[in-house]
């Protein structure tokens, strides 16, 4: 796959490790999905994946449900013109090429070929069109619009096969960075009264789905790219990252998308399972809603920042997984970050500037649902650390489908994201992003955003970015208290090859992944 001109962008990510020591129970909870026998069989043409799961998943690539299981079943039926690999940098998928005219407002698309639809037809130019119109199109409102908002509506045309042209409303230098976006795939279209249904281009087919439950996968054998050594794949959906680790434990599953910091020191000591424990360009933050007493003030939002004990919540929430977050993201970006020292605990700061405010004895509820490893445990430790400075923060952890139902307008809340900073500009800083969950609206930075958006020069990319950072530090919406690593447990004595990556995709991605 060919790897597209850019500059490597890191970071860290979610996952931690143990801190406390923990008893693991050894069988399934109440909240175990259907049918994972496979694994326990020991059948060699099966994996099963173990992830957290919604009872809102849906097909529809392009929807509001945006759980990690969704993004799961949407990686393994699609592809998008480009994407990111392993190790952060940007490659071609369905595209062989994008290229800007000079002014970067016109580009040319040109369309892989030789590419089969699960439907057995090729994949063409105009599968590309269909997507793009579906997915801007304001009738049907996709959250995964927001990644292609300057695409001119009236401008998206297939010159022939499988070339693609693409007028702008504005010049973007960044456009392959967004179609690298998970939800920006590419799919036919082309039986307008049956949407839902699964037709692209991915590694697998889909067999049957429950959401919340399971789904049910085939190896697509006249997939373009390389292929799984296995047939089948179950994804067996839980509702808690406990049900996860026992499950992995009893055989019922074969991979854990992620488990518990906590437990991955008694893992290790187990034979037959394993870990890779990779960087990861996405993390936890906490997310203070601009536009809502209290956080539209900015005193509040640094005395917020200024209760947290940063190295407390790596050492106990993430096990040591992690390096202390200073509040902006892409921490790792190849580009120069902010000479800032770490913000360090200062509850006398805190609690004058919350008299300053007129918030004294502030009291506020921080939702999360827990999805990802280290984010419940870093709510519960931050509640506690606040409280020095007479904050009462109350941690409210939510089922999955209730939590996403109202994102975006949650006025605190625990997340999870990230990614290359390029792609995190449009979808968490700027007004109207998909995981703006902060409601951030800084015109500095949207100035500079456009700016941005005018150049291809790295150079000139890294001195506006590095000054984005430096005001999502001083004046941003998010506390980022730890950049963690991402945690893959697997067994070994059934699994082999699966990869490191910067986008906590490890157990996701199964080209050259065998079964025993």
């Amino acid at each position: 796959m060919e790897r597209l001109s850019h500059r490597k962008t890191h970071s860290i990510a979610r996952a931690a490790a143990a801190v406390a020591a923990v008893t693991l129970a050894f069988t399934l909870g109440a909240c175990s999905p259907g049918d994972t026998s496979s694994a326990a069989k020991g059948d060699s043409d099966t994996l099963v994946l173990g992830i957290m799961g919604s009872t809102k998943d849906e097909i529809q690539p392009y929807g509001d449900a945006s759980a990690i299981s969704n993004g799961t079943l949407v990686r393994q039926l699609y592809n998008g013109l480009t994407t990111y690999d392993n190790e952060g940098g940007i490659s071609y998928d369905l595209a062989e090429s994008m290229e800007p005219n000079e002014t970067l407002d016109v580009w040319t698309v040109h369309v892989r070929e030789g590419v089969t639809l699960h439907n057995g037809k090729e994949f063409t130019a105009d599968d590309v069109v269909d997507s793009i119109g579906y997915i801007i199109d304001p009738a049907n409102a996709f959250p995964a619009a927001t990644a292609l908002s300057m695409i001119d509506p009236d401008g998206v045309t297939a010159l022939d096969d499988h070339t693609v042209e693409l007028k702008l409303t504005k010049p973007y230098g960044q456009l392959p960075h967004q179609f690298a976006s998970e939800r920006v795939v590419m799919r036919s279209l082309e039986d307008p009264t049956d949407p839902d249904t699964a037709v692209g281009t991915g590694p697998f087919t889909l067999t049957s789905f429950t959401a919340g439950q399971e789904a049910v996968l085939e190896r697509f054998d006249d997939y373009w790219g390389e292929n799984a050594n296995f047939s089948k794949l179950k994804l067996s959906f839980f509702i808690d990252q406990q049900a996860i680790t026992n499950a992995l434990l009893g055989g019922q599953i074969d991979i854990a998308y992620s488990v518990p910091f906590t437990d991955v020191a008694t893992l290790e000591g187990k034979d037959n399972i394993d870990l890779v424990v990779s960087d990861s360009a996405s993390y936890m933050t906490i997310a203070m809603n601009n536009d809502a007493e209290p956080f539209n003030d900015p005193k509040v939002r640094e005395a917020m920042r200024l209760v947290a004990d940063r190295d407390e919540i790596v050492s106990n929430a993430f096990g040591g997984y992690a390096t202390a977050g200073n509040d902006f993201y892409d921490k790792k970006s190849a580009c120069p970050t902010p000479e800032n020292a770490v913000r360090t605990q200062d509850i006398d700061r805190a609690k004058a500037l919350l008299q300053e405010s007129g918030n004294e004895n502030l009291s506020v509820e921080l939702v999360t649902d827990g999805a990802f490893p280290g984010m419940a445990e870093a709510a519960q430790l931050f509640a506690a650390q606040a409280a020095k400075a007479g904050i009462t923060v109350t941690v409210k952890k939510l089922d999955v489908a209730t939590f996403l139902a109202k994102w975006g307008e949650w006025p605190f809340v625990v997340a999870y994201a990230g990614g290359p900073y390029l792609q995190v500009i449009q979808t968490h800083l700027l007004e109207g992003g998909e995981e703006n969950t902060a409601h951030f609206n800084d015109p500095e930075l949207n100035a500079l955003s456009e700016e941005l958006n005018t150049t291809v020069d790295e150079d000139e990319q890294c001195a506006l970015i590095t000054q984005m950072q430096q005001i999502e530090f001083d004046r941003g919406g998010y506390i980022v208290p730890a950049y963690s690593q991402s945690i893959t447990a697997y067994r070994s004595d059934r699994v082999s090859g699966l990869k490191e990556d910067l986008f906590g995709r490890t157990s996701i991605q199964y080209e050259g992944v065998s079964v025993k």
